[in-house]
């Protein structure tokens, strides 16, 4: 008994002393992005900027560089965003009372909602897991954990709008009735159209309380929209800016989303910003792009609702529906990834559940090792494969360095398929201990 209190403690102890080397860097980061000038670099400025132009009567979905030059005294010299924003109207709702706020301390409050939202999916994860009620210590052990993946540090170091997505998606799992599965899936695809293969899901289960009303609250959330902003600007975003920004971050480097293969494979990403890279096509023919995008969007969506629906287990078909959400959305970067909360847990658990196999348990901790890794390094080794004379002039790499910025993507379809075949393991294991 003594010896196994001892192993604990030293189990621990590692634990945390690994905790904090890998969490110094993101800490030191999150530190410097509540101030100047790293604070203009915030995602979440764009929440921040549109709520102001509200409150102004002004059109919030102006360039953000203009808007900023307005809202902020002195201009900051450089900020993260210049478009307007990509994010629907119903999003602005979400953030009008962080506009109240001197932007200083929105990002605090912000950052501290974000906190809530990863430590109230913890605890639903967690709930799930002991099927109990969780003790505190295995709701704060696990955050802190989380904390050190990309994904999750990444999402608090911009202030995303993940954490909260990701709380959504996981109580529309967690309930078993279909009019509140219905109503939080209708909130994540109102603030961000995240999980919109669940609804699908929900229609093939024919759940069509559910699947109803996730299709009612997004259109009462624009029509809320139109009367808080105006009209206007709501159908300004829907018919220019949601198609306009689509196409700017199809070409960006970082964005691993199903949407973009086409146009890496048959027309390049065309660094639509002056810091972008530039990534080579494998076959030149634009006019392949969009329907090569089509295609394999389509068929890796129909091998996901295929896993869900035929799986007898609730929770593999949930975690499997959280990967391809991740993978089918327009804009998908390292932050998207806390989705893959569920899957990581629930493959977890069914491993367990069949005496933790080798070679599936050693591909969860390799896919859980990389999700240490944050994007922006990735893109900064694949500047090292500048095809530019001299490595003058803007970085342009060719097709097949290209594809380590599809890291993220390789991750999740790979958990994807692990969730799903870890499932069968699981029911095989039960029938030989019931044999």
């Amino acid at each position: 008994m003594e010896k196994n209190k001892t192993i604990k403690k030293w189990l621990y102890l590692l634990l945390t002393i690994g905790w904090l080397a890998l969490f110094i860097k993101p800490a030191l980061l999150l530190d410097r992005y509540f101030f100047p000038p790293h604070i203009y670099l915030k995602d979440f400025m764009q929440e921040w900027l549109m709520a102001r132009a509200v409150t102004e009567g002004m059109n919030p979905y102006a360039p953000l560089a203009e808007l900023a030059g307005y809202f902020f005294s002195p201009t900051p010299e450089r900020t993260g965003l210049v478009l307007p924003s990509p994010h629907p109207p119903p999003a602005i709702l979400l953030a009008l009372p962080f506009g109240l706020v001197a932007y200083s301390k929105a990002v605090v409050l912000w950052f501290l909602m974000e906190l809530a939202c990863i430590f109230t999916s913890v605890y639903l994860v967690a709930q799930w897991w002991q099927d109990r009620r969780p003790g505190l210590r295995h709701i704060v052990f696990p955050s802190l954990m989380l904390l050190v993946l990309a994904p999750f540090w990444q999402g608090l170091l911009y202030g995303q709008l993940s954490s909260l997505l990701l709380m959504l998606l996981l109580l529309t799992w967690r309930v078993k009735r279909q009019i509140p599965a219905g109503l939080f899936l209708g909130m994540a695809l109102s603030v961000k159209f995240m999980g919109w293969p669940i609804l699908l899901f929900f229609l093939i289960r024919k759940k069509w309380r559910a699947a109803g009303i996730a299709v009612v609250i997004p259109v009462l959330a624009n029509i809320m929209a139109a009367l808080v902003i105006g009209g206007g600007p709501v159908s300004h975003y829907y018919r220019f800016v949601a198609v306009f920004m689509a196409s700017v971050y199809r070409c960006m480097e970082w964005n691993f989303s199903l949407w973009t293969l086409g146009w890496r494979l048959f027309s390049g990403m065309c660094r639509p910003f002056e810091q972008s890279i530039g990534i080579l096509p494998l076959v030149a023919c634009d006019a392949m792009a969009p329907y090569a995008s089509i295609f394999i969007l389509l068929a890796v969506l129909a091998t996901g609702l295929a896993m869900a629906s035929r799986s007898s287990d609730r929770d593999v078909s949930y975690a499997v529906l959280f990967c391809v959400s991740a993978m089918v959305t327009p804009l998908a970067w390292i932050h998207t990834l806390v989705l893959l909360l569920l899957p990581l847990a629930v493959a977890l658990r069914r491993l367990q559940q069949s005496g933790c196999p080798s070679f599936p348990t050693a591909l969860w901790g390799l896919l859980t090792a990389l999700l240490l890794i944050p994007d922006f390094t990735l893109i900064n080794f694949l500047s090292r494969f500048n095809i530019s004379p001299n490595f003058s002039g803007p970085t342009v790499v060719s097709f097949w360095p290209g594809l380590i910025t599809l890291l993220p993507l390789a991750v999740t379809l790979c958990l994807m398929v692990l969730v799903y075949r870890s499932a069968s393991s699981g029911r095989d294991a039960s029938s030989v201990a019931n044999a």
